[in-house]
């Protein structure tokens, strides 16, 4: 347990550390295409549900180490989409906690389709905040 300020407060936080890994999955359906989503007009996985699939892979790296008024939120995504996934196919997101920096969490992502093809990597920044808190100022 370490001690940092928050808002103007001292607060208890974890200490973070590597490495950390998650994995999120899905398939391909007629709900996360470009076409549905509007990110384009194929029936291919689209490029905004690559990169929730993602997230959702680094949240659940670092989900057991949050106390419970604690979550992550996204602060900055660099991720290649590299090859097109047809209807059908299986997804796969991996995610590595590979920096920690205070409360900056930096993970390398990837994401790989059934028959084991990388379709998209890179990394994704999260920070960890408290839920009230963050909320609280969010909504004035």
């Amino acid at each position: 347990m370490t001690y940092m300020t928050y808002m103007n407060e001292v607060v208890k936080m974890k200490v973070f550390d590597t490495p950390l890994k998650g994995t999120a999955k899905t398939a391909v359906n007629e709900n996360n295409t470009a076409k549905a989503v509007k990110s384009g007009s194929l029936d291919v996985f689209a490029t905004p549900m690559m990169i929730a699939l993602i997230e959702e892979a680094t949240c659940s790296a670092c989900a057991p180490l949050l106390d419970e008024n604690e979550t992550t939120v996204g602060t900055k995504i660099n991720v290649s989409h590299d090859k097109p996934s047809k209807l059908g196919s299986k997804i796969t997101a991996y995610a590595e906690l590979n920096k920690v920096d205070k409360r900056q969490l930096t993970f390398s992502v990837y994401s790989e389709d059934d028959n084991g093809n990388i379709i998209g990597k890179g990394t994704v920044e999260r920070f960890v905040v408290l839920s009230d808190k963050f909320m609280k100022k969010v909504n004035g």
